[in-house]
């Protein structure tokens, strides 16, 4: 049985008493990794302690990832580094360039007594559910990236997550806690706001098209700032799934939003084949900066956000343990393209 020396006039709870005890046994090697702790009765009869500080003591121990919580089975030693104050569960919705610099900027940041569990949900609600579902008494913090069209589905797993350890990134959820954090893109006033700021450079060109493909999931907002722009400047405009030659044409400005920018460079090889440049016949907008992007055709022009910046606000959250929900603003950034 787990030894337990009480300090008779300690101030501590006593769930807070029992994980010290399990850590020391830890610490001494008298517990060892993978090994499984007494049952929470067992805990609870031999130390005089209600079930309910039992369980308060070993989820604290899981969260830490110090132990690991089987479900119907028990708890097993998981850890052996139990200098470790917060362990992040940390799920992205696929690991792109600026999704590395996310990934990156809240390493650093956190620093090193935070451990980071990195997991990938593919856009699939399938994937998304069980990961967090599985993994709930494991973690002290659960960081993560929505961009599944079943907004529903999501919805309901999120709530699954005690509200005081969510942040969400990235994209906007409407239903969140308000115990709960977000650093989100505002994607519908942000190229609203960034056209018109920029509107005499737009005024250059006879039309504007939108490249919005059917799995682009912040593409529905994408879209509405995009049209409700063309609206009130009264420019004529269209918006697709995906480009085609017949799309391209002389004085047209192209917004691009693919991940993988597979229009992009579809519309910069068929402008080379006319011998057009970009920025003169044509122009075109991508999303989200790259060095590739920096020196493509002489730069091409990007509306982006600061993805670096989105994972400092998550890890200054994490470490002093307030929650805040504030966008985080995107910039078009002028290159030759544009």
């Amino acid at each position: 049985m787990v030894k337990l020396n009480i300090e008779h006039y300690s101030k501590k709870p006593k769930y807070l008493l029992l994980a010290d005890s399990i850590i020391q046994q830890i610490e001494q090697k008298q517990l060892v990794l993978g090994q499984r702790l007494p049952s929470v009765n067992k805990l609870s009869a031999h130390f005089n302690f209600s079930r309910e500080t039992v369980f308060k003591a070993l989820n604290y121990l899981s969260e830490k990832g110090i132990v690991r919580a089987v479900d119907k089975v028990g708890y097993f030693v998981n850890d052996l580094a139990i200098e470790t104050e917060y362990k992040v569960f940390f799920l992205l919705d696929k690991f792109t360039p600026f999704k590395e610099d996310l990934y990156n900027s809240l390493i650093s940041n956190l620093g090193d007594r935070v451990k980071v569990r990195l997991y990938f949900h593919h856009q699939n609600i399938e994937v998304f559910a069980p990961l967090i579902l599985d993994n709930l008494k494991n973690f002290t913090h659960f960081v993560i990236t929505t961009y599944i069209k079943d907004s529903k589905s999501v919805e309901k797993v999120l709530k699954k997550i005690p509200a005081e350890k969510l942040i969400v990134l990235d994209k906007y959820e409407p239903h969140l806690d308000a115990e709960s954090g977000m650093v989100f893109q505002d994607f519908e006033n942000d190229i609203h706001q960034l056209l018109t700021a920029h509107l005499n450079r737009v005024k250059k060109y006879r039309k504007l098209l939108l490249f919005n493909p059917t799995n682009a999931p912040h593409g529905d907002f994408v879209q509405r700032g995009f049209e409700r722009f063309c609206e009130e400047q009264s420019f004529d405009f269209e918006v697709h799934p995906n480009f085609k030659p017949e799309h391209l044409s002389r004085g047209a400005l192209y917004v691009t939003i693919d991940a993988y920018d597979r229009e992009m460079v579809e519309i910069i090889k068929m402008a080379r084949k006319l011998g057009w440049k970009l920025g003169n016949e044509i122009g075109l907008i991508s999303y989200n900066d790259t060095s590739t992007k920096e020196v493509l055709d002489g730069g091409i022009s990007v509306i982006s956000t600061d993805f670096k910046k989105m994972g400092k606000e998550a890890a200054t959250m994490i470490l002093e343990g307030k929650r805040e929900k504030k966008g985080n603003e995107s910039q078009l950034i002028l290159r030759n393209s544009f």
